[in-house]
């Protein structure tokens, strides 16, 4: 036959593994995958799939199969945490080109066509920025509230750290710095830890720490929940809310931004009110639209940045309205 009446060439297959949507950004990166994948099926070149994972074992024995059987062209993944170690290296191994998003495993970053991320050391770095331009002193008592134990945290808490050692703190105070147990992205967790620091510290002690780093807007929010509960003993919360506490978090959660606006239905103005200053640094979930098309750019032969940071912004209540959150927005 004709060269014409060739079949045409069967679209490339491109799979992008997620997490299950555990809570509220994993659940808006699986929303922006999905669309972006939609986009690039229906433009024929590639065949688009998200496969999203319950667990880091799970979502292991879904990069073996890929590996094994072949069935994806070029893969995009965000790691459900460092148990995937082993077998990226066996993906970097197979030839088959791979894009990590959000949770970046050091070891095969080198192999990776791009590592995309926010820029998780910024988030650290605005962070104590705004709180030493608020006025702490080397050696205040801060509490930090991190997220689990992939990069994601080193790097937040990396920056944070470093921006202290910068200006004047010592290694010695940085150490002291206290740290609740890791919260797992989850508001639940968030406020039973945080209620939990309360129980098991003096009033001098929370009336002394007025700097609070949570790794995660969903963290903050259980703060607020644990700070309008009535579990709470009442001295305590009195302590908390007359200390002039200035927390910090971040994300982009809608949530938030309807705290920060003054019109969460559930009311917090009082609470905030209370807060020497509240505001959240950005780590867009959409970035994974970026990801994708980073491996789509190269796969059309076209040069993208192994390492790909995403910049952040710091929003509070005065530029609030400039940004667009994720989640439901929850207003009266």
């Amino acid at each position: 036959p004709a060269a014409s009446d060739a079949p045409a060439a069967a679209a490339k297959n491109l799979v992008i593994l997620v997490p299950n949507a555990d809570h509220g950004w994993t659940g808006a990166v699986m929303t922006y995958a999905q669309e972006k994948a939609e986009e690039i099926t229906a433009a024929g070149t590639y065949n688009a799939k998200v496969i999203t994972s319950t667990d880091p074992a799970n979502q292991i024995s879904q990069v073996e199969d890929i590996i094994s059987n072949k069935s994806a062209d070029a893969v995009v993944i965000l790691p459900q945490d460092n148990t995937l170690e082993a077998t990226m290296k066996k993906l970097a191994e197979s030839g088959i080109p791979f894009v990590m998003f959000d949770r970046v495993i050091d070891t095969v970053a080198s192999a990776a066509v791009a590592s995309v991320k926010g820029d998780n050391e910024g988030i650290g770095i605005a962070t104590a920025e705004r709180f030493i331009a608020n006025g702490m002193k080397p050696g205040d008592k801060i509490l930090i509230m991190p997220g689990d134990n992939s990069s994601v945290p080193e790097m937040r808490n990396k920056g944070f750290f470093d921006t202290l050692l910068a200006n004047g703190w010592t290694q010695e105070q940085v150490d002291a710095i206290k740290s609740t147990a890791y919260t797992g992205w989850s508001r639940s967790e968030g406020k039973k830890l945080f209620t939990e620091w309360l129980e098991t510290s003096t009033v001098d002690e929370i009336s002394a720490t007025k700097w609070i780093f949570t790794h995660d807007d969903e963290i903050a929010m259980g703060i607020l929940e644990a700070l309008k509960s009535s579990d709470i003993d009442q001295a305590k919360k009195d302590a908390f809310l007359n200390a002039g506490v200035n927390l910090g978090t971040s994300s982009g959660l809608n949530e938030m931004y309807s705290v920060l606006k003054g019109i969460h239905q559930k009311d917090y103005s009082a609470e905030v009110a209370k807060l020497g200053d509240l505001f959240s640094v950005t780590y867009d979930p959409g970035m994974i639209k970026i990801a994708i098309q980073d491996m789509v750019d190269s796969l059309d032969g076209k040069t993208v940045a192994q390492d790909h940071v995403v910049p952040v912004s710091v929003v509070d209540a005065t530029n609030v309205n400039d940004f667009q959150g994720f989640g439901d927005a929850v207003s009266k």
